[in-house]
């Protein structure tokens, strides 16, 4: 018995729609999580902005910070001595005593002192107020005391001098007369500049100095040397920039941050050399939320997705299902309309041989009640022969009929092509002697046997056969073309000179309910078309309107290899 349903569940397997399921999750998948990478990494590079930024203007704010607390504490310094200089009797400045008083106030009034002195004009120390013996020293040959011929206010680079301690000193000038004047010079220890540079909040792998204008370090590094030595930093360091500039620097193959200034009324430059990544300011719980909300979104794409498509397949499965039914009953229902045209004419072929069968039978009835048997033997034996012939005749066209109807399973089998074509014209011989239609062949030898459902493609050729018979006019011609294309394939032509099919309806030929007779259901070439796609093959059609129409049918010779394929 029939079963459509059995035979279209063979070939839309549980695999196939799984397979389909699986690449349509893994491409929508794909292409919606790019956007959702898109946003995330220009959050990201947001977020690395807006930290890298503020990380720059932190640094930028903290070395203005350290910078200005620098210059407040020297010009501090700076215009006390101015004031010192100017206001107090010139007896402060001779008179050891009372310098020693001014000094006492001074220092207790000024942290980071050390020493005070009084210097003429000759560069030595009149006065001297310190822990160290420095009263009658010469400092004519100091390169400070040759820079004070042109100034009023000097502060000196850090250095050892006769103490031997790193320190630097403040020196006041104050006109006598036109040729005479004094120098107050004070001095404060490198330690308070290194006290000053602790405010700047750095972490233990960053480093803050100062440097004079020949790179020489006037406070300990961490990275570069101590105090007094060259800085080993290979950088250039402009010297009269009054902002504070931070670039980028490499240094041992990892990126650092290079921020710097001068200071003021001093021969000093501030520079700290960053090393710490800006990400490492990034709080840790917004890049685990960041992480999360990723991780969720994905998560929330997938089973969107998975849902929809899951949803979407299955519909298209029980979509397919259907359409597969109702197309295999629509090409059951075609072929049974085939048969059923076949058995008009199969009717009229099979009674003109039971005609002769029953006038044989009857004359051998008279012979048998009103003659001699042994007499009429030879008769007798013609009359059988007769009758076998028919019989012969009756079992080849019935033959014909249920070898076609029959193949309602679609199985494959190896067979001759050219001889199925002719068992195809033995099947409607009479409509096409009633039309006197000309139909030539042109079957090209040794043809290799073809293997695919035979059936299935017999009915294709009786359905576009049939078509040329109904196109054509009393006395019209169909041409029959057989080809070896290749080692693979095969190539069907049936061309007839009816009418033709203009162009803008050729298009159409081959979708459902579609035809260009007046009587028809459109659906004999759109099966015709799926069965021979489904047989691995190709169909065509090439028509000119008043000269005719050929289909062209391209088939694999062995339909199994092609579709393991």
């Amino acid at each position: 018995m029939f079963n459509p349903l059995k035979q279209v569940l063979s070939k839309l397997t549980e695999e196939r729609y799984f397979n389909l399921k699986f690449r349509l999750i893994l491409l929508n998948t794909f292409f919606a999580i790019i956007p959702l990478g898109i946003v995330i990494t220009i959050t990201y590079l947001w977020i690395y902005q807006i930290v890298h930024d503020d990380f720059r203007n932190n640094l930028k704010w903290q070395m203005e910070e350290t910078r200005h607390s620098i210059e407040f504490f020297i010009s501090e310094r700076i215009s006390a001595l101015r004031f010192v200089s100017s206001s107090y009797p010139e007896e402060y400045f001779t008179d050891e005593k009372k310098f020693h008083r001014l000094f006492s106030d001074f220092k207790r009034e000024f942290e980071g002192i050390v020493d005070i002195g009084v210097i003429n004009s000759k560069g030595i120390q009149t006065l001297y107020i310190g822990p160290y013996q420095l009263t009658g020293r010469d400092y004519s040959q100091a390169e400070w005391f040759k820079d004070m011929a042109m100034r009023t206010v000097y502060v000196t680079d850090v250095f050892l001098g006769y103490r031997k301690i790193p320190h630097f000193s403040i020196v006041i000038k104050k006109e006598l007369s036109s040729k005479d004047f004094r120098l107050l010079r004070v001095s404060i220890n490198m330690d308070i500049l290194q006290k000053l540079l602790s405010n700047l909040e750095i972490e233990s792998q960053d480093d803050i100095f100062l440097v004079n204008r020949d790179k020489i370090l006037q406070t300990n590094s961490k990275l570069f040397g101590n105090a007094l030595e060259p800085l080993k930093l290979k950088v250039t360091i402009e010297d009269d920039t009054n902002h504070i500039k931070i670039y980028e620097y490499d240094i041992d193959r990892k990126q650092a941050y290079l921020a710097y200034g001068t200071i003021k009324n001093t021969p000093w430059i501030l520079v700290a050399l960053i090393r710490s990544e800006p990400y490492e300011k990034i709080p840790s719980f917004f890049t685990r939320e960041v992480t999360m909300i990723s991780i969720f979104s994905i998560a929330l794409i997938f089973f969107v997705i998975t849902t929809s498509i899951n949803t979407l397949v299955n519909r298209v499965q029980k979509a397919d299902y259907e359409r597969e039914i109702a197309i295999a009953n629509a090409e059951h229902a075609d072929k049974l309309a085939s048969i059923g045209r076949l058995a008009a004419g199969v009717a009229h072929e099979i009674n003109n041989p039971l005609a002769i069968i029953n006038e044989k039978a009857g004359l051998m009835k008279d012979l048998i009640e009103y003659g001699d048997i042994t007499q009429n033997k030879e008769k007798f034996l013609q009359l059988i022969g007769s009758i076998q012939d028919s019989v012969v005749r009756c079992r080849t066209i019935t033959h014909r009929l249920l070898s076609f109807s029959r193949k309602i399973d679609k199985t494959t089998e190896q067979f001759q092509l050219n001889e199925a074509i002719q068992e195809v014209i033995g099947f409607i011989v009479k409509e096409i002697e009633a039309k006197s239609i000309n139909v030539t062949y042109d079957f090209q030898d040794n043809l290799p046997k073809i293997t695919t459902d035979k059936g299935q493609l017999q009915q294709v050729l009786l359905n576009i056969i049939n078509n040329a018979v109904d196109a054509v006019d009393m006395g019209g011609k169909i041409e029959i073309k057989t080809e070896l294309i290749d080692n693979n394939r095969i190539r069907i032509l049936i061309k007839d000179n009816g009418p033709g099919i203009p162009k803008e309806r050729l298009k159409h030929i081959f979708e459902p309910f579609y035809t260009t007779k007046k009587k028809g259901t459109g659906l004999g070439l759109y099966i015709s078309y799926g069965i021979i796609k489904k047989l691995g093959g190709d169909i065509k059609v090439s028509s000119e309107v008043d000269k005719g129409t050929t289909f062209s049918i391209e088939m694999p010779i062995n339909f199994e290899t092609e579709r393991s394929k």
